[in-house]
């Protein structure tokens, strides 16, 4: 009778555990799925808010992943594992994970901020490249945000993707993009910079 108790006992705690992170519940990160099946051995990859791209190689709950698809999710790193694809960072298990239905589109997600410290994926942003400055430009019926850095800067769209990564005045990333915006709006500086 115990055993049987028991048994169920157990049933009932990891049963309740299963279907809460199946259901998508407090998962962290959010990407869209791509398709990159024009690469050799890759398929759908996720990728990140940051332009990190991520192999799912085992999905909670039997999602199924759709090009375009924007999603809310947690993941756990499979270092065992080994794919031909090679343009990913890391290859993952899904562990949590839900479609992200806002009802909005077009420019509706895009941030308007000065404050970077208020926006998620901005302020992110900042914990993974330490820039020096953030400046805002204008960028057609949107902004675009470089995080400014030494001896890399990176901009991001106002979504939070990352669109390029430069070095100088003279690389594609300059001349495609920052050449072409103007003047832009320092919107934060780090101590002991000067414009």
């Amino acid at each position: 009778m115990r055993v049987l108790l028991f048994s169920c006992l157990m049933v009932f705690v990891f049963g309740c555990k299963t279907k809460q992170q199946a259901a998508g519940q407090d998962c962290g990160e959010f990407g869209i799925v791509k398709d990159f099946g024009d690469l050799d051995g890759c398929g759908l990859l996720i990728e990140l808010d940051n332009g990190v791209l991520l192999n799912p190689a085992k999905m909670a709950g039997g999602f199924k992943l759709k090009e375009g698809q924007r999603i809310n999710f947690s993941y756990k790193k499979l270092p065992d594992m080994a794919s031909s694809c090679m343009a990913e960072k890391a290859i993952v298990e899904i562990t949590c994970i839900q479609e992200v239905n806002d009802g909005t589109s077009g420019n509706n997600d895009c941030v308007d901020t000065e404050n970077p410290f208020a926006v998620d994926w901005m302020d992110k942003a900042i914990d993974i490249h330490n820039p020096n400055q953030i400046i805002k430009y204008k960028k057609g019926d949107g902004w675009a945000y470089l995080f400014r850095g030494i001896p890399m800067s990176f901009l991001y769209d106002c979504r939070g993707k990352l669109i390029c990564e430069t070095r100088s005045n003279h690389d594609e990333c300059y001349e495609e993009y920052l050449a072409k915006f103007g003047k832009g709006k320092i919107i934060w500086q780090g101590e002991g910079i000067w414009d």
